[in-house]
């Protein structure tokens, strides 16, 4: 946009006001007849705690130039803890927006009191100078692809000559067939072969003639954890470091229960696709032993393994923090979801996607299929990332079943990271610890906030 255009130019705020502070000094602002530019467009919410990420994502996604959220400051909610769980959100939002190419400065999120009818004013003109400097949402080179859709990504090899995978499977055998025989569990979930190509599929071993079915082996990729919901009474597991992960991610956000899972751990080097390529989840896995586990299948067969679960070096050629240009990383976050159809079946896959009902089949009906327009794919897929924040195990399962080859797994990956440099917190490692993006504490700090971070 000219620059004298954008002197002129009103963008379109959309703000989310919390009801008893942030609405309430908006109202005295008005009452006041304090002066400040026509462009917020006010939606009174119960509390800050209660605005969904993907309500910011589509207000922009919808024409919205930026977004505004305020709550009570911290200490003065209205339901106590509210605007301290918000926070959080907020803070790895701007970070989201960031690592996908969107401008953070779009979304602003401050504190403003109902006695703060002044401060108000003075957060809106702020917002809107910070906006009409960025110009209109969604320009025009959103559409604009780049040319390199076809590029190829390098994979990393992977080495498998030390696993013996024949001793793995009869140590695998073994200990499944003493936990039926002996009642301790109802069903061992596991892989035999597939009929048709010979691939692995989930096997549901409920007698000893259902174990003679049973394999392990180099092309046992699949995250198997998913169906563990489906099962009732004990179950046993066989589970690549991977899967349990994803089991212990499950524990902590209640959807399983431990005294239901008795998980047979196995020390794993990498899965490869029947044309023996790398699977993409394994070339970033930040071990080769389960986290959690009941009984132990090492490389050789052992009972124990030599090894401890610790986070690998981390290969960070394809890392956001290599890519200076904000159009550097929209043009290749455009350029991976171009691919996409919606076809979802990267959330089908996915052990962190439990939910009964998704948001994007809660608007969608029956009669109505998918629309795969760009606004409803970046919808998609920032939502299903925010929604995935501090929870995705890295697994790769969403990228292993796209059939479109969609590789976003340096966004997950990104806000893993800055989850854990902020926080702490590393999902699937400990079943102890409450998960990030469902506590808070006091001394949260306020990075990218409006008025600067404060702790």
């Amino acid at each position: 946009m000219d620059e004298k255009l954008k002197d002129n130019w009103c963008p379109t705020i959309v703000a989310f006001l919390c009801n008893w502070c942030s609405y309430a000094g908006a109202d005295l602002a008005g009452t006041s007849r304090l002066q400040y530019p026509p462009s917020i467009r006010i939606i009174r919410v119960p509390c800050s705690g209660r605005i969904n990420p993907q309500y910011i994502i589509r207000a922009l996604v919808d024409g919205a130039d930026g977004v505004l959220v305020s709550g009570c400051h911290p200490g003065d909610c209205h339901y106590l803890t509210g605007n301290m769980y918000a926070r959080r959100r907020f803070v790895v939002l701007k970070r989201l927006l960031d690592i996908c190419g969107f401008e953070p400065e779009r979304v602003q999120f401050t504190w403003v009191s109902a006695s703060e009818g002044g401060r108000f004013a003075q957060v809106v003109e702020s917002i809107t100078d910070t906006v009409r400097k960025l110009g209109p949402a969604l320009p025009g080179d959103m559409t604009a692809v780049s040319e390199s859709n076809n590029r190829s990504e390098s994979v990393t090899s992977v080495s498998l000559t030390d696993f013996d995978y024949r001793v793995q499977e009869s140590k695998i055998r073994m200990l499944s067939e003493e936990l039926l025989s002996s009642g301790k569990v109802d069903v061992v979930l596991g892989f035999r072969e597939d009929t048709d190509d010979g691939a692995p599929v989930p096997l549901f071993a409920r007698t000893r003639e259902d174990l003679q079915k049973l394999v392990w082996n180099r092309h046992c990729w699949r995250n198997l954890s998913p169906y563990l919901k489906q099962l009732n009474g004990k179950a046993a597991i066989i589970a690549k470091p991977c899967d349990s992960r994803a089991i212990v991610n499950l524990l902590v956000e209640n959807q399983l229960s431990r005294e239901n899972i008795v998980i047979i751990g196995v020390e794993c080097n990498g899965m490869l696709d029947l044309n023996d390529m790398p699977i993409r989840g394994c070339e970033g896995c930040p071990s080769k032993v389960p986290p959690v586990y009941d009984h132990a299948v090492a490389s050789d067969g052992g009972n124990e393994f030599m090894g401890l679960p610790s986070p690998a070096d981390q290969d960070n050629s394809n890392d956001t923090r290599t890519m200076r240009s904000v159009h550097e990383r929209r043009a290749r976050f455009l350029r991976e979801i171009d691919k996409c159809i919606l076809c979802y079946t990267c959330r089908q896959a996915c052990p962190g996607c439990y939910c009964a009902a998704c948001f994007t089949d809660r608007k969608m009906t029956n009669w109505h299929q998918a629309d795969a327009d760009l606004g409803e794919k970046i919808a998609f897929h920032l939502t299903r990332a925010m929604h995935l924040a501090g929870r995705c195990v890295s697994c790769g399962a969403c990228e292993n079943v796209c059939p479109s080859g969609v590789n976003l797994k340096y966004i997950y990956d990104g806000i893993n990271d800055f989850i854990n440099d902020q926080y702490g917190y590393r999902a699937g490692i400990d079943p102890e610890v409450p998960p990030a993006m469902s506590s808070y504490s006091t001394t949260d700090r306020e990075i990218g906030f409006l008025g600067g971070e404060r702790p």
